[in-house]
């Protein structure tokens, strides 16, 4: 396969999954799949990307010899898809920059104005209001709460609330969603770019949400995520754009995250989205092998 066809492979791929993740609904019921798929379309990308650049280089001399009107085309292609992949490289760098800084200087607040209580394994601010939130940083970083949450939530309540953000330090969330904002950041498409950095933003909660859920049971997890939302509705509203209603909606309708034939269907496309360039890739080069024999 030449590096034309290999470099609008990986954009298809790429931006397929994108839009499907943003514009489709199922996405709320199998978050952990849907986070699956839009990271195997950047895996597929990437892995078309440099399939594409070791074609262009390895037949260069073919290529210049018996196509060189085609030659300017694959290298057009190739090194315009090297610039928006610098340009995502240069947008995640920078914002992990920002991003370390401020959770420093946040960390230097916790440390003036924080109550560390090692039973919890939290940080512990005064607050009036429900807070609670993770900062990521050395030892594992901090799981931080207000000291309303702890006066007026049950105990099953709280501690769904620290396994939530203790499931977003553990598992890095921090870091996917810096690539997903700098993946959006280089996007010439803002408007798209904002609906895709929410029903990122949003899956991740969720599957924070699915970590508590097993810890700590999906009621408990679903009744601390109302009262930390202010919402005292007994059941989320189907209709609602609502994030938190649609994940409150997840936690009291699926007994397992992800457990879905939905789930599973989106995991297995997936994996099939990851090794499709690459399988491409290899039976352009078994035909070619296949030619050179029978010659």
């Amino acid at each position: 396969m030449d590096a034309l066809c290999l470099v609008l492979l990986s954009i298809l791929l790429l931006a397929g999954v994108s839009a499907v993740v943003t514009h489709t609904k199922w996405p709320y019921r199998a978050p952990c799949a849907a986070l699956c798929l839009w990271l195997a379309g950047c895996v597929a990308a990437l892995t078309g990307l440099l399939t594409a650049t070791y074609t262009t280089v390895v037949h260069f001399e073919e290529t210049v010899q018996h196509q060189i009107f085609r030659l300017p085309i694959d290298l057009t292609a190739v090194l315009v898809a090297w610039v928006f992949a610098g340009r995502v490289l240069r947008e995640y760098i920078r914002i992990h920059r920002k991003g370390t800084q401020r959770r420093r200087r946040h960390l230097t607040l916790l440390a003036l104005f924080g109550k560390t209580v090692h039973h919890l394994q939290a940080v512990i601010l005064p607050s009036r209001q429900p807070l609670a939130y993770s900062v990521p940083g050395p030892d594992g970083g901090h799981a931080v709460i207000s000291d309303c949450v702890l006066a007026e939530f049950t105990r099953e309540e709280v501690d769904s609330v620290l396994a939530h953000e203790r499931a977003h330090l553990r598992q890095r969330h921090h870091l996917l969603t810096q690539f997903s904002d700098a993946w959006c950041a280089a996007l010439p498409k803002r408007t798209f770019a904002v609906r895709f950095a929410e029903r990122f933003h949003g899956l991740i909660e969720m599957r924070a949400d699915c970590a508590a859920s097993v810890r700590c049971g999906r009621h408990a997890t679903a009744s601390a995520l109302a009262r930390m939302a202010y919402d005292k509705s007994p059941e989320p509203d189907s209709g609602s754009g609502c994030p938190v209603a649609a994940r409150r909606r997840h936690l009291l309708t699926n007994d397992r995250c992800c457990s879905s034939l939905t789930a599973s269907t989106v995991f297995c496309v997936a994996c099939a989205v990851a090794i499709a360039p690459a399988v491409l890739a290899a039976a352009g080069v078994l035909a070619a092998a296949c030619a050179w024999i029978c010659h």
